[in-house]
């Protein structure tokens, strides 16, 4: 009998999960940083670094995505802005279980038991999942609307599912539309008229509030979402002049944060893709694919997997939306299985001894891969945490009472990076207004923000949407209060060692961080207690103080 709690008792276990996740995992992404948490800081406290995406005169971000976030903090938005940050988290954290939660009930309507008890342990258990949960990314915002939307699906609530796809793609990610092709095509053959006067009235319901708000920010008609699609695909420009990754970058990333999940799942999207064209071609009939049972619970992550792994441009947070999917697509694998080892057992041809080896195989097999697909997740976690975290502990501080007597008088304290710049955590972990981060010369090359002005409406200065270098952004060093820096012990012109220049410069404080050139690929990328210490190699993730303005 397979293990299927109610609503209550599997939203408290996911939440337990995300809840960690909200306190622990790292900001992986510097585009989460600098397009979502910096504005927000800006909306609550007046400051904040802006990026060419919110100039005037481009437009391709969403203020009031964020006014969703920033508004239920607000009225407690303290002077203790950290709190402020992981407040919003934690409230990322119970979206997506609630989310999550929807999906596995929804999963065990319309799967049955078996497929809802392993779709739930994948969640509980995936990596993947937790680093995305609480995430503050339009691709998060994205990954609930798909649960809810498909899960709405799997129950036949069609108002819900067409809500939550116009929802995903409208506030969160455009893209994301792509999910819910399926959901549209059905309804569209079933009920077109129907259908098609409900999604332009939620077209309106959440496009016109989009308008005003985004309007009022810039300061001239805007609709987001219609413009980064417009930037994206016909600018000429669009996301590959920030870099592209070959065919495998996909593969390598889910096989790190989704294990085995990941290939169950491929398995189960090609065998039944393949029985169920083989149905189509036998029947002559393209609605054919509606009668096989697990079509539905693949064929978004199809469509996904062949639009997005074709791209030259990819990025693991593109990939947040179908993470749910995977897991959905690794539990109907064990189901798939199960079924393949039923027949052989009811097969006359088994002998009696295979046959009492293959009832508690197809029993137990899959719970014990939930369990390695746990532990080697858990392993990834942790590597994370024990190599990276480091990034956010040496802002953190920043508030520590000898550092508050230190600037003591001072109007002005500039916090400056160089390399690093892309692992500032943003502005909610720098003490107070008086605290400015400043970017110096490094080896990036490429477009770095630049402060707010007192209006979101007016056209900062020195911003493309090329990425090309606007040397303004760069600070004097020698008017950097302190400076956040990695030990490099391959210096450069631009990129020296600071931490040896010790009459300019003193260490306040350090903690290690991974070296990710020179430790072993295995060993860096999954935790292993005691050995991952021993075999990989750390360097110094620094605080260092200008002897010249600041005394400690």
């Amino acid at each position: 009998m397979a293990w299927n709690p109610s609503f209550l008792r599997a939203f408290q276990l996911l939440l337990v999960i995300r809840l960690f996740s909200s306190l622990f995992s790292n900001i992986s992404d510097c585009d989460e940083t600098f397009n979502y948490w910096e504005p927000t800081h800006y909306l609550l406290y007046g400051s904040g670094l802006q990026t060419w995406e919110y100039s005037p005169a481009y437009a391709i971000r969403s203020y009031a995505y964020l006014l969703l976030h920033a508004f239920p903090v607000a009225a407690i938005a303290t002077k203790q802005k950290y709190i402020a940050f992981y407040l919003i988290r934690i409230l990322l954290a119970v979206i997506s279980a609630l989310s999550e939660t929807y999906f596995y009930k929804s999963v065990l309507v319309k799967f049955g038991s078996d497929v809802a008890c392993w779709t739930l342990l994948l969640l509980v258990g995936s990596c993947g999942m937790y680093i995305a949960a609480a995430a503050y990314l339009p691709s998060t915002f994205a990954m609930y609307c798909t649960m809810i939307a498909l899960g709405a699906w799997f129950q036949r609530r069609r108002k819900i599912a067409v809500t939550a796809v116009i929802a995903s793609a409208l506030v969160g990610w455009p893209f994301s539309i792509a999910i819910g092709f399926p959901v549209f095509l059905e309804y569209l053959y079933k009920r077109p008229r129907s259908v098609i006067i409900w999604s332009a009235t939620c077209f309106i319901f959440v496009a016109v509030p989009l308008i005003i708000i985004d309007s009022y920010f810039y300061g001239k008609l805007v609709f987001a979402p219609l413009n980064i699609v417009l930037y994206n695909i016909f600018s000429g420009r669009g996301p590959e002049i920030y870099g592209t990754e070959p065919w495998s970058f996909y593969f390598k990333n889910m096989l790190l944060n989704m294990n085995v999940v990941f290939l169950l799942a491929l398995v189960s999207v090609v065998v039944i893709t393949i029985r169920v064209m083989y149905r189509v071609i036998q029947n002559l009939d393209p609605f054919h694919m509606r009668s096989d049972r697990w079509f539905p619970a693949v064929v978004s992550l199809l469509i996904w997997i062949l639009i997005f792994f074709t791209q030259a441009h990819k990025e693991e947070r593109f990939l947040f939306p179908v993470y749910p999917l995977f897991c959905l697509a690794g539990a109907v694998s064990f189901q798939l299985f199960k079924d393949v080892l039923v027949e052989l057992s009811l097969t006359v041809k088994v002998i009696f001894i295979i046959k009492t080896f293959i009832r508690p195989l197809y029993k137990w097999l899959p719970y014990m891969i939930c369990l390695i697909h746990s532990g080697i997740s858990i392993s990834r976690g942790c590597a994370l945490y024990s190599g990276f975290h480091a990034s956010l502990d040496i802002y953190y501080t920043l508030r520590y009472p000898h550092m508050t007597s230190a600037i003591k008088g001072l109007t002005e304290v500039n916090v400056c990076v160089g390399k690093e710049w892309y692992r500032f955590p943003s502005s909610f972990y720098l003490p107070g207004q008086q605290w400015h981060l400043r970017f110096i010369q490094s080896e990036f090359r490429g477009q770095l923000p630049k402060p707010y002005l007192e209006s979101t409406s007016i056209i900062p200065s020195d911003m493309n949407d090329r990425n090309t270098e606007e040397p303004s952004r760069y600070f004097d060093i020698s008017k950097c209060h302190f400076l956040v820096d990695r030990d490099n012990f391959m210096p450069t012109l631009r990129e020296p060692r600071y931490v040896l220049d010790n009459d300019t410069w003193s260490v306040v404080h350090r903690y290690p961080f991974l070296d990710v050139e020179r430790s072993h690929s295995l060993l860096r990328s999954f935790y292993i207690p005691y050995i991952s210490e021993i075999c990989n190699t750390y360097t110094d993730y620094l605080l260092l103080a200008n002897n010249n303005l600041i005394q400690l």
